[in-house]
């Protein structure tokens, strides 16, 4: 069985309507296409997950840890591995732009000299409740570790951390190599660096840095 204290993590953790809302939509196209039926949604998905397929999820809801994994699962076993899920990430990051609440955030980076660890560890609030992240970093590299996310599958870790990993490069207008560690376990780690080999623009580092542009999250208002 689980241990306790992993089963109240597990319910603890939840993931923002923004980002999952957009895995629903996946599945749901798979429905639309044929290429899954109710028998296999009934089989894999919470009742909650199954719901969303029926009712928007809307950006500012939460939705529980458990819940997310059903979806999760599913699409690890329709697309058959870990990279493809990661790959999948790429169609989603458009979309996520497309949310004022994260385009904001990209849009602050671009002005500020540490622009991909600040957008990092900004979305991890926006996309993730009841976990701690903390930053190191400064103009040329960061490293933004995510802690509490124990209970979280492998393959949930590496679509979330690629998300944050994509949308942490678009920070930035140099050319910037982002990835990501701690996928199998303990914290989970988004840092890149700047690729010394490409020129890179000068900018001066605005007044108005971190939350002064992205007042802090309450977790109130998605």
């Amino acid at each position: 069985g689980v241990p306790l204290c992993a089963e109240a993590a597990m319910e603890t953790i939840e993931l923002s309507g923004r980002w999952v809302a957009h895995l629903v939509g996946r599945v749901r196209a798979w429905e639309l296409e044929g290429k899954l039926d109710e028998e296999d949604l009934d089989r894999a998905l919470s009742t909650d997950a199954r719901a969303w397929l029926d009712h928007t999820l809307a950006f500012d809801d939460w939705a529980a840890l458990a819940d997310v994994e059903a979806l999760v699962g599913l699409m690890s076993e329709r697309l058959g591995s870990e990279a493809e899920l990661v790959d999948s990430i790429e169609e989603l990051v458009p979309d996520l732009l497309l949310d004022a609440r994260i385009e904001e955030v990209v849009a602050v980076g671009r002005r500020l000299v540490d622009g991909p660890g600040f957008a990092a560890s900004q979305l991890c609030e926006r996309l993730v409740r009841r976990v701690d992240w903390s930053y190191e970093g400064g103009r040329e590299s960061f490293s933004v570790r995510v802690a509490g996310l124990e209970p979280a599958s492998p393959a949930l870790r590496a679509m979330l951390g690629a998300t944050l990993a994509r949308l942490a490069a678009m920070a930035d207008a140099r050319d910037y190599d982002v990835r990501v560690d701690g996928v199998d376990g303990g914290s989970l780690v988004v840092f890149g660096e700047i690729d010394r080999g490409e020129g890179e623009t000068v900018r001066a580092e605005s007044r108005l840095h971190r939350a002064a542009l992205v007042p802090e999250f309450s977790g109130k208002d998605g």
